[in-house]
């Protein structure tokens, strides 16, 4: 792995003509990468995993929950879509403000974010009145995942050499995966319809507190130790992003809403960035409204198989971590072939199948057909979603990774809602086999739209040319 390049560039020159020492007409600024990286990089896995963790918790025990709480199973459905809703309302104003800020600052918003969704719902859980303020604690998540939507691509830009860059973005995958499949299969063993809620209120409350210390303890570790950016760019092509942003910087607020308007608008009408971005708000949300719904639909269709929950709980594991499986493929295989539009359309198309072979077990009540193709569904949708989030990387660039991602936050907020509402309406009127064949549609989308469009790799071509004197 190269971890030092030298390049001839005008950023931060040594002198205000662009001299050098010994009389040299140019700058040799020293692009390299920091051990640092990987420290922000098991933050950003470790925080959205205990977040992930509680979602997936509240899902696969929904009937537990509704229990507890004595509410009905749809209004644990919105411990979920109230997330959704408040990415659609909120994501616009919150990065906006962030755009102009550092990485770390943006980091530093997610993780108080995510300390104080923990720190509610802990509260919640304590007595069984509590669920419109596990409603808030979930809108405070929804803070932190509208910001950590485009801060995955930001730090592997700003903190990763090219050759790294699918690896890091994979990795940050993981966190939500993990923390998915831990929730779903240990939350299905910790608590049961049959449990006292004493037994449920002790025994959220030590998980769920324990999350929210830990979260605590990590953002004082970031105040104190992580810096706003690497001193040098890791890559050619984040220098001269870099270059460009200081030659545009604005100066007053009313510019910054013109540029910001203006952007937004530029993407509206960019056919590449639209295909990309529909291809990733139809696959992200299918994981997990399958973990809002596949309790209930496992408890419709195969009642007599005894404790559905634990079903649902490994099979929800099984996806999440072979979801790993596929983020962490989608480095090595992007790296590699470059070929981003090919793994988003193949692997849609083999997430379809599976879907597919969840229809067939449902139909012939083999809860092992259902296993098998939550566990395929979960390989190749995180191979989709990170192939798709590196097209809209390419297809976007230079332009701000947080002002490409306000439309995805937006798009995604939207969509989680639709799909997981959808569902569960089909579910409760026509069955789980309706239920899962919506989830074949939406895969379907992608699958066949994406091969008609032609798709530009700008990061790419700027990352294999050099830079030019001013």
């Amino acid at each position: 792995m190269q971890n030092i390049i030298e390049t001839t560039t005008l950023i931060n020159p040594v002198t205000e003509s662009g001299d050098a020492r010994g009389g040299q007409n140019t700058q040799k600024e020293v692009i390299q990468v920091s051990p640092e990286r990987w420290v922000i990089v098991i933050i950003m896995c470790v925080v959205p995993c205990m977040r992930s963790f509680v979602l997936a918790a509240f899902g696969l025990t929904n009937n537990v929950m509704a229990k507890y709480f004595n509410v009905e199973p749809w209004q644990i459905d919105w411990l979920s879509n109230v997330r959704a809703l408040t990415m659609v309302l909120f994501c616009i104003p919150l990065l906006f403000m962030l755009r102009r800020f550092s990485v770390k600052t943006s980091i530093f918003a997610v993780i108080a974010f995510s300390a104080t969704s923990l720190s509610l719902v802990s509260l919640a859980v304590s007595f069984r009145q509590g669920y419109f303020i596990a409603i808030l604690g979930q809108v405070m998540s929804a803070f932190a995942t509208t910001i950590r939507i485009p801060l995955r691509s930001a730090i592997a830009d700003v903190w990763f050499p090219a050759n790294e860059i699918a690896y890091a973005v994979g990795i940050m995958f993981i966190g939500r995966a993990l923390g998915e499949a831990t929730g779903a299969v240990v939350a299905s063993h910790l608590v049961s319809i049959s449990d006292s809620p004493s037994i449920i209120r002790m025994r959220l409350l030590a998980v769920i507190g324990s999350f929210a210390i830990v979260t605590w303890v990590i953002l004082v570790f970031v105040v104190l130790f992580i810096k706003p950016r690497p001193k040098h760019p890791p890559s050619i092509a984040q220098a001269k992003v870099l270059q460009l942003q200081d030659l545009q910087e604005s100066t007053n607020l009313k510019e910054e809403l013109t540029k910001f308007k203006n952007g937004q608008l530029k993407l509206l009408t960019n056919v590449h960035f639209l295909t990309a971005w529909f291809a990733r708000i139809t696959i992200d949300p299918v994981p997990r409204s399958t973990t809002a719904l596949l309790s209930s639909i496992l408890q419709a269709n195969f009642r007599k198989n005894g404790n559905t929950n634990v079903d649902g709980g490994f099979m929800i594991m099984g996806l999440w971590l072979m979801s790993i499986v596929g983020s962490f493929s989608a480095g090595p295989l992007l790296s590699i072939t470059g070929r981003y539009k090919a793994s988003v359309i193949v692997s849609t198309a083999l997430a379809s199948v599976s879907c597919v072979l969840g229809i067939a077990g449902l139909a012939i009540t083999s809860i092992s057909l259902v296993y098998a193709s939550q566990i395929l569904l979960g390989l190749f949708v995180g191979l989709a979603s990170v192939s798709d989030t590196e097209l809209l990387v390419q297809v976007t660039y230079p332009t701000r990774i947080t002002d490409a991602f306000v439309l995805n936050v937006f798009g995604l907020g939207i969509m989680l809602v639709i799909q997981t509402t959808i569902a569960r309406l089909l579910l409760e009127k026509f069955g789980p086999i309706a239920a899962f064949a919506m989830e074949l549609f939406y895969l379907l989308l992608p699958t066949c739209l994406l091969p008609f469009i032609k798709m530009p790799f700008y990061r790419q071509e700027a990352e294999a040319s050099t830079i030019e004197d001013q």
